[in-house]
């Protein structure tokens, strides 16, 4: 017989209201954002800055992967929607919401680390972005557009805080990804890996340090907590890992020369 795993909450009823502040506030902040890669572009004669927001616009097209996993339900009854995979409804904003939370960032790391970023600085960057990641996600969480259903370790304010860590590794290795792209190509058209790194980089630190959480989440449907946090602390020995091997990466990825356009 086959296991099955915890059932979505497809008939939670979405507040409207809620999904209207995330529409109009999420694209509203995208805008910005695509105004700043332009002048970044501008400033480095390089279309990569507007790649990485184009980029995450592409991948999120994979979050439904994503939603089935990690056990993450769009409330569906009013929701206003992007597209749908695997029966799951995918909101207007999911795609903003890539843009602003993950390539938003990006893009002021990405120059950070082409200025040069040592071990300090880039544990207190992954430490911000995990908070930003976190708070963004619990405001629409408990604003009610979206929920983690179903047992989940580090719970907050009906938040699951180990997301916002993988979350955070997963902005850390795309921005190392894109400098050292930026550094190390020979021709601007070389610039396009980066629409096939963000989804390489989203899977290897979402699923490749999560796995054992994930296999855990999706054991049955009333998993033990005590094996989702046993195999919790796998997957933080795995983002350990991870971040040790994304800080050996770092003297790769400041630039020789800094006078813009040089990249």
């Amino acid at each position: 017989m086959i296991n099955s795993v915890p059932t979505p909450p497809f008939e939670h009823s979405l507040n409207m209201t809620m999904q209207t502040v995330m529409t109009v506030g999420t694209w509203g902040l995208t805008l910005f954002f695509i105004i700043k890669a332009v002048k970044m572009a501008q400033q480095q004669n390089s279309l990569l800055p507007i790649f990485i927001i184009l980029a995450g616009a592409a991948g999120s097209i994979a979050e439904p992967l994503y939603d089935i996993a990690f056990h993450l339900i769009w409330y569906i009854p009013g929701q206003w929607s992007l597209f749908t995979a695997f029966g799951l409804p995918q909101p207007v904003w999911v795609m903003s919401a890539y843009i602003i939370v993950f390539c938003g960032p990006a893009l002021y790391i990405t120059e950070m680390l082409h200025r040069g970023m040592n071990r300090q600085q880039f544990y207190k960057t992954f430490a911000i972005v995990l908070a930003t990641t976190a708070v963004f996600e619990a405001i629409a969480i408990n604003g009610g557009t979206y929920a983690y259903y179903g047992p989940q370790p580090l719970r907050l304010l009906n938040y699951p805080v180990w997301v916002a860590i993988l979350e955070a590794v997963f902005i850390m290795s795309f921005s190392i990804a894109a400098a050292l792209l930026r550094c190390h190509t020979t021709s601007k058209k070389q610039h396009l890996l980066i629409f096939a790194l963000f989804p390489c980089t989203f899977f290897f630190a979402n699923f490749g340090t999560g796995f054992p959480t994930l296999i855990a989440l999706n054991s049955g449907s009333q998993p033990s907590m005590a094996l989702i946090y046993a195999c919790f602390a796998v997957t933080l020995l795995l983002v350990a890992l991870a971040l040790e091997l994304l800080c050996m990466c770092l003297p790769a990825t400041k630039a020789k020369n800094l006078t813009l356009g040089s990249s």
